[in-house]
C-alpha cells in the first residue's frame, strides 16, 4: 500500500503543520533526529512526549555520521519504539572523520550492527542514497558494498539526488526501494530539493518505467511554500494513478 507523507516545515508551528497535512490528506510527516535530538523548533522537551500527544503519524529521519550509529543508535530506536513507529530513516554521511576509500566498508560495518538492534526491537530502517555533494554512499558501486553486506536494511531511495536517470536505474538494480524522497531537481546541480513543480524529473515517467507497481512510502521533501507541496503532491498522486 502507498503512503504519502511530506517532510515537516520545523520551523512553523507544529500544530499548523499537522492541520496542513490533514487538509491536504498527507499520511505522516518526517522529523529530522540529528546529534541525538529531534529538530522541532518552540517545543518543549521531551519532544518525543510532545509528538506523541499530538498523535499524527511520523517517521524518524536521522542524519547519522559514521560514529553517530554507535552514539546515538540506541536512543533513536528508543525514541521510535516510544512512538509507536515501525520504521525509521537513516541519512549517511561522513563530515566528523576524514572520508577515505575505508569509509564505505565502515559504513557496511556500522549498518550491519544497526540492523542486529533494529531486527531485534521489531523495527525496519531504511538507508538513503546521497547525491554527489557528499560523494559518499552515492556511487552504485558504494550502494553495492553496503546491501550486500546486510540484508535486513531497506533502500531509501531519494530521486532528487540521481545524476540522471541512468543513475536511478543503477541504484533501483541493486535494491529495489522500500521508501522514496521525491523533490525537483536541475540534473545540472549537484544538490537540489525544488518544488516538484520545478526541474528536469519527469516523475510520471519515473513510476511507469523504473518504479512500476511501487508499494511503500513517498516522502514529499519540499519545504515551500502551502501552494508548491500541495502542486508537488497532485503531480506524485497523478503519477500513481497513471499507472494504475
Amino acid at each position: 500500500m502507498i503512503s504519502i507523507g511530506r517532510s515537516l516545515r520545523w520551523y512553523n508551528r507544529y500544530e499548523e503543520e499537522i492541520a496542513f497535512s490533514v487538509q491536504n490528506h498527507f499520511d505522516f510527516m518526517q522529523v529530522w533526529f540529528k546529534d541525538g535530538e529531534i529538530k522541532i523548533d518552540n517545543v518543549a522537551e521531551p519532544k518525543e512526549e510532545f509528538i506523541k500527544q499530538k498523535g499524527f503519524p511520523i517517521i524518524l529521519h536521522a542524519l547519522f555520521d559514521l560514529q553517530d550509529f554507535d552514539l546515538y543508535g540506541d536512543r533513536l530506536l528508543e525514541i521510535v519504539k516510544y512512538l509507536e513507529g515501525k520504521d525509521v530513516i537513516i541519512h549517511p554521511i561522513c563530515h566528523k572523520s576524514q572520508l577515505c576509500s575505508e569509509s564505505i566498508y565502515e559504513l557496511a560495518k556500522q549498518v550491519k550492527n544497526f540492523s542486529e538492534k533494529a531486527k531485534k526491537a521489531g523495527i525496519v530502517w531504511y538507508l538513503e542514497n546521497n547525491s554527489v555533494m557528499e560523494n559518499f554512499h552515492y556511487r552504485k558501486e558504494e550502494l553495492a558494498i553496503v546491501f550486500s553486506e546486510d540484508s535486513y536494511v531497506e533502500q531509501l531511495l531519494d530521486v532528487a539526488h540521481i545524476d540522471d536517470y541512468q543513475h536511478l536505474e543503477d541504484i533501483i538494480a541493486i535494491k529495489y526501494p522500500k521508501c522514496l524522497h521525491v523533490a525537483g531537481k536541475h540534473f545540472g546541480c549537484q544538490h537540489e530539493h525544488l518544488s516538484l513543480t520545478k526541474g528536469d524529473v519527469d516523475y510520471q515517467m519515473i513510476f511507469q518505467k523504473y518504479l512500476k507497481n511501487y508499494n511503500g512510502r513517498i516522502i514529499l521533501e519540499v519545504i515551500d511554500s502551502d501552494e508548491e507541496i500541495v502542486l508537488s503532491k497532485q503531480i506524485i498522486d497523478n503519477a500513481i494513478k497513471a499507472t494504475c
